[in-house]
């Protein structure tokens, strides 16, 4: 896999660029949340800044994915990154100002801004990477997201003891040197015809139905374009959990230390998952059988959060969270851009990111709920039973594509 860094220029500049952003970011966001929960906003506190962090981006989804099928893709990049930097620039004036409620406020802005980064890196990833090599950069991708969340996790944790205004400062530096680097690649010319951005806008709802036509008419691509979703679902309780196990357990000592630290393992362990997966389906271990694989490990992790307490089961639980999540994304990632056409693969893309941050939040909130009514214990166990549910309901989707691809072909 580094090879394909070393004699893949263009796509080694693509890496570095989505690098330097996602530690910024990982950093920033246990900023923010050490604010929320220093101002007493207990589990829903939480949940509100997940939100922040996460729901604008699932809600813009579709105009971002309409844009980046639309647009020059390496402007698009540019656009995005230099709109964030200069929204959390405005984050480090509040949080110097001492107005930390103004603050998720522009974090709900800047998540809507970086909304178009997701689907435009993987329609770019399509451009600048052969097919063959498609697996190997994902999880290269994957195995950099792991990274990126890990340092930012940590130096995140350590950042907010020092201040938050520390760790906004160097995520709007990042965002500027994700500019530059996105600066530096080709030119990602789209196939569409040229069209302003107000009729991209005004376009949105029927194009992206038009995509999603396509996907229900192809049972793989469908299936790729749902396969995160479960664990989606389970991931926003997971997350709350971890969160507050981290001020309950303090684990690693302080909330924020323990909280940025056991990230930062689930982090590692996404890293982790993809070379598993990747070495097991060198060895003939179908792409079915190894989601049903990944998808296992992660809810079985996130259920030992309801029973677990000691700083090593809780390492572990969170590990094998991120490995089972980790190779979900990129076996799911990679066969959505294997079978989408370039005509849709951001819309598509989009659409996956859509469903998968809007049921995390669904999750998140869900579980603050319960966390109020039931304890602790009871929100890890909601979110494996609501990834139970999300299997069962992608399983019928790709049922029902099957069914109906081939009534057409008889």
């Amino acid at each position: 896999m580094p090879s394909l860094l070393r004699r893949n220029p263009s796509f080694r500049r693509l890496w570095a660029a989505g690098a330097v952003s996602l530690v910024g970011d990982w950093l920033s966001l246990v900023a923010v949340a050490t604010l929320a929960t220093t101002s007493g906003g207990g589990a829903l506190g939480r949940a509100l800044v997940f939100a922040a962090h996460a729901l604008p981006a699932a809600l813009f989804a579709p105009f971002a994915g309409v844009i980046v099928d639309s647009f020059d893709r390496r402007r698009v990049l540019i656009v995005a990154d230099a709109g964030a930097a200069i929204v959390t620039v405005g984050m480090v004036a509040c949080a110097l100002a001492g107005a930390p409620l103004a603050i998720p406020l522009l974090v709900l802005v800047r998540s809507a801004i970086t909304s178009i980064v997701p689907p435009g890196e993987s329609a770019a990833v399509r451009v600048l990477v052969a097919e063959g090599d498609l697996l190997p950069a994902n999880a290269i991708l994957a195995a950099t997201w792991s990274v990126a969340f890990v340092v930012g996790m940590a130096l995140g944790g350590l950042a907010a003891m020092l201040g938050p205004a520390l760790a906004l400062a160097l995520d709007a530096g990042s965002f500027v040197l994700a500019a530059i680097l996105h600066a530096s690649l080709p030119a990602l010319p789209v196939t569409a015809p040229p069209r302003s951005l107000g009729a991209v806008v005004r376009a949105t709802p029927r194009d992206t139905v038009h995509a999603l036509r396509v996907a229900a008419r192809t049972p793989r691509l469908l299936a790729a374009m749902l396969g995160k979703s479960p664990l989606g679902l389970a991931g926003g309780a997971g997350w709350i959990a971890l969160n507050l196990l981290a001020a309950e357990a303090q684990p690693f000592g302080p909330t924020a230390l323990s909280f940025g630290l056991l990230q930062a393992i689930r982090g590692a362990g996404t890293g982790i998952g993809p070379a598993i997966a990747s070495r097991l389906r060198g060895r003939g271990v179908s792409d079915v059988r190894l989601q049903a694989y990944a998808v296992t490990a992660a809810l079985v992790a996130i259920t030992g959060l309801a029973v677990t307490r000691s700083p090593i089961a809780l390492a572990l639980a969170a590990l094998v969270w991120g490995v089972g999540t980790g190779a979900n994304w990129v076996l799911a990632h990679t066969s959505l851009q294997q079978h989408a056409g370039e005509d849709v693969i951001g819309r598509l893309a989009a659409f996956d990111e859509l469903l998968v941050t809007s049921a995390m939040v669904f999750s998140a909130f869900v579980g603050a709920v319960v966390f109020d009514a039931g304890g602790l214990a009871a929100v890890p166990l909601l979110g494996s039973a609501l990834g139970l549910v999300g299997v069962v309901a992608v399983g019928l989707a790709i049922l029902l594509s099957r069914r109906a691809s081939l009534a057409r072909s008889r």
